[in-house]
This record gives structure tokens, C-alpha cells and sequence, in this order.
């Protein structure tokens, strides 16, 4: 995963200076950053297949909202919230990533951009928005409610998404495969090959 949060502070002390206060040490530096390195861990812990570290985060009536499958879902509880999770680690594979950056930092309430990326070749598969409520229990930020939005394909659903990262990964593969000394058949393979991915992907997208 990559995080761009350089402005993140700033943000906080933007919000705050329109409603006329002065951030505080502790605002900056106590709860209110627990809940930015909260919504930061989430992110890390789905790039890193770690369940263990998103049940920890979570809160025991955690709520996700996504619209990742073909309709805006909603999962309730820990447990479904974190089979969604699971779901969607296994659809992303070892080849996308989510790439984050900060948007909103308020208090226990965080917002974040996101994009989704092809991580061998930068090649951009999507983009969307997260919203997180936090809250302090015993002592412990977690997260209470999540809204995560993709924008830029509405119909790109996990299914496809797990498509589309298979026959990118199979391209590579094949390609891989032919002898460098053919480097005229090399290349006219690879192009017909990045035609047909392209169709399929482009089918793929736009296929309800």
C-alpha cells in the first residue's frame, strides 16, 4: 500500500481555523491522530493479507457499506465485516494495491481518496473514496463504520476485479515464457496478446 498523508495535519488545522478554533497538542498529537493511524492501519492490513490486524482495529458493531459487488451492500457486526474484508483481500491478489491518501481528518472522523493500481506495471484500475467513524473503547481507537466508494467503474464488481488481475498476471507469465532470441515473433505475440487483454478487460468493465 502507499500512503501519501504529508497533509494530513494540515487538514486538521484547516477544519479547525473554519470553525474559528486553534488545534490543541493534545488534538493533534493524542486521539485525534489515533484515529488517522487507525484508518492508515486498515489500509496496510488489507495490502498484507493480515486478518488478525483488521479484527483489531475494528470494533465489535463495526458497519461497512460498499458498493465493490454490482449493488451497494451493507455488513453488520465484526464478523461480516470482516468476511467482506477477507473477500476482498483474496480478490485483489498479489498484484493490486490500494494507493491512499488522506482527504479529511476531524476529530474520530476520517476520509480518505484511494486508487487501485496494477503494482508491476503503475496501471491504474480504479479509484473511489473511503468514509470511517472511529470511537475509544477501553481506552483503544477503533474503527466503527466504514463507507468505502469506488467511482470510477461502477460495474467493476469483485469478480471481475479478481478477473482482471488474473489475466493481467497470466499475460506476464505467457509473455515470460518465449525465448528472447525470437524477438520478431516476441513482439508480434505480446502485441496480440495486449489487444486481447485489453478486449477482455474492456469487456469485463463495461459488462453488467
Amino acid at each position: 500500500m502507499s500512503i501519501e498523508c504529508s497533509k494530513a495535519k494540515e487538514c486538521s488545522a484547516a477544519l479547525a481555523q473554519r470553525r474559528g478554533e486553534i488545534p490543541s497538542l493534545s488534538l493533534m498529537h493524542g486521539e485525534d491522530h489515533q484515529a488517522l493511524e487507525a484508518v492508515l492501519r486498515l489500509y496496510e492490513a488489507i495490502q498484507n493479507k493480515n486478518l488478525r490486524e483488521l479484527s483489531d482495529i475494528l470494533g465489535d458493531e463495526c458497519r461497512c457499506v460498499s458498493n465493490f459487488i454490482p449493488f451497494f451492500w451493507a455488513f453488520q457486526g465484526k464478523k461480516q465485516v470482516l468476511a467482506f474484508f477477507s473477500y476482498l483481500i483474496n480478490a485483489l491478489g498479489n498484484n493490486i494495491e490500494f494507493v491512499v491518501k488522506p482527504t479529511m481528518h476531524d476529530g474520530m472522523t476520517v476520509s480518505v481518496s484511494w486508487k487501485l493500481e496494477w503494482n508491476k506495471k503503475t496501471m491504474p484500475l480504479g479509484k473511489g473514496f473511503s468514509f470511517h467513524i472511529c470511537q475509544i473503547y477501553q481506552g483503544k481507537v477503533l474503527i466503527r463504520n466504514v463507507e468505502m466508494i469506488m467511482e470510477s467503474f461502477p460495474h467493476m464488481d469483485i469478480f471481475r476485479l479478481r478477473m482482471l488481475g488474473f489475466l493481467m498476471s497470466m499475460s506476464e507469465k505467457m509473455s515470460s515464457y518465449i525465448p528472447i532470441e525470437r524477438k520478431s515473433k516476441r513482439t508480434g505475440f505480446l502485441i496480440l496478446l495486449a489487444l486481447l487483454s485489453l478486449a477482455a478487460i474492456f469487456v469485463l468493465i463495461l459488462k453488467i
